[in-house]
C-alpha cells in the first residue's frame, strides 16, 4: 500500500483536493495522510514554553473534524495526519518525504490574507522543487474522472516513466489522448510513423492499448505567452480530456516549448487535475 500526502489549510480548494484524493485511494487501495504546515506568523507562541498558539489547537480542531467528514463519506478509507512548521515547498522538500510518499495531491488556491499557509501561491514552487509527483487539483474536480487521460508527448523516455507514475493512482483503463505539438514541422507520413512506433511501445510498456494523439503545430500558438496556456486548455476542452500528464524535467518537451511563465500560468489556471510527474 503507497501513501499519498494531501497538504490542507482548510480552505475550500483544499477540502475539494482532500476528497478527490480520497476517491484516488479509494480505487487504487492507498492511504492518504493529511498534512498541515504551520507558517511562521502563526507560531509566534513558539518560544513561550507554558504557552499554547491559540491557532495551532484550531488548526488541530479542523483537523479532526475533516477527517470525520472523510471517513463519513469513505468509511474503509485509512487515513493519518501530520502537522510541522514552515513554508509549505521548504517542508515538503524533506527527504523522508520523498521516502514515504507515492504522490502530493494539493489544491491549487488556499485562503487569502494572512492566515493563508500559501498552498495557492506555493503550488507552482511544489510542483517546481518536489521530489515526488505532484498532482494540482483544481476548485472544479469534485468527482473523480478518468475516462480520457492525456498526455503531453514528445516521445521522451521521460514521458513513459511519468505514465507509469500516475497509473498507480489511475489505473489503466483509460482512453489515452497523446497530444503533440510538431515543433520541427516534420512531415505528416514522417511524424505519423513515429507516433505509431510510440504507441506500440507504450502498449509494450504499460498495457494500456486505447490509445490515440492528435498533433497540433506552433503556429496553432501564435502570439502571446498565454496562448500557450490557453491553447492547452482549449485541447483539454475539446478532447474533454479528464487529467493532463505533464513530464517534469530540466531537458524536457515541456520546459523547451513553454516558458516558465507558461508552466506557472498553467499551475494557477488549470481546468482538470495537472499531474506533473517528475524525471531525472
Amino acid at each position: 500500500m503507497s501513501k499519498l500526502l494531501i497538504p490542507v489549510d482548510y480552505s475550500e480548494n483544499a477540502r475539494v483536493a482532500a476528497f478527490y484524493a480520497a476517491q484516488v485511494a479509494t480505487m487504487s487501495n492507498n492511504e492518504i495522510t493529511l498534512f498541515h504546515s504551520f507558517t511562521s506568523h502563526s507560531n509566534k507562541f513558539a518560544n513561550a514554553k507554558h504557552l499554547v498558539d491559540p491557532t495551532e489547537m484550531e488548526a488541530h480542531q479542523k483537523m479532526e473534524k475533516l477527517v470525520a467528514e472523510l471517513l463519513q463519506e469513505y468509511p474503509s478509507l485509512k487515513i493519518s495526519t501530520l502537522f510541522d512548521n514552515g513554508i509549505l515547498a521548504e517542508t515538503l522538500e524533506k527527504q523522508e518525504i520523498k521516502e514515504t510518499y507515492q504522490t502530493i495531491i494539493m489544491g491549487t488556491k488556499g485562503v487569502t490574507g494572512l492566515e493563508s499557509v500559501l498552498i495557492g501561491s506555493n503550488t507552482y514552487d511544489v510542483i517546481k522543487e518536489s521530489k515526488i509527483p505532484v498532482l494540482a487539483v483544481p476548485k472544479n474536480a469534485i468527482k473523480l474522472k478518468k475516462d480520457t487521460i492525456g498526455l503531453l508527448t514528445n516521445f521522451k523516455p521521460g514521458e513513459l516513466e511519468v505514465l507509469k507514475q500516475a497509473i498507480p493512482l489511475y489505473g489503466k483503463d483509460f482512453h489515452l489522448q497523446l497530444i503533440h505539438i510538431n515543433k520541427n514541422e516534420l512531415e505528416i507520413k514522417v511524424l505519423g510513423k513515429k507516433l505509431e512506433n510510440w504507441i506500440e511501445e507504450i502498449i509494450s510498456e504499460t498495457g494500456i492499448e486505447d490509445i490515440s494523439y492528435i498533433v497540433k503545430s506552433p503556429s496553432y500558438f501564435a502570439g502571446s505567452r498565454e496562448n500557450v496556456a490557453n491553447g492547452i486548455h482549449t485541447i483539454i476542452r475539446d478532447e474533454d480530456i479528464d487529467v493532463i500528464l505533464i513530464t517534469k524535467s530540466r531537458k524536457t518537451f515541456f520546459q523547451n516549448i513553454f516558458t516558465e511563465n507558461i508552466v506557472k500560468h498553467l499551475a494557477f489556471e488549470i481546468e482538470v487535475p495537472n499531474f506533473f510527474g517528475r524525471v531525472e
